[in-house]
């Protein structure tokens, strides 16, 4: 779980849930790396991107969920 007060520019932080694998009712597991362009020196907000989309600010309840260490993936029923 990542705090924004220990959170640097330039860091690397995970986020991982189930999603949805196309019109189907399986579900899966995805890992995205979201990418610290910018840290509110108050510590409200962090500026983070991932998946190659623009930058956006995310606060502290959004933080929250991200994960600073990689997460392992849990193994496929499949």
């Amino acid at each position: 779980m990542a705090t924004i007060s220990k959170i640097k520019v330039g860091q690397t932080l995970y986020d991982k849930h189930k999603y949805r694998m196309g019109h189907t009712t399986i579900m899966t597991w995805g890992l995205w790396e979201v990418y610290v362009k910018e840290v509110d020196p108050e510590g409200r907000f962090i500026v983070a991107s991932w998946n190659g989309n623009t930058p956006r600010k995310m606060y502290e309840n959004e933080v929250k969920k991200l994960k600073v260490k990689e997460p392992e993936m849990p193994k496929s029923r499949w």
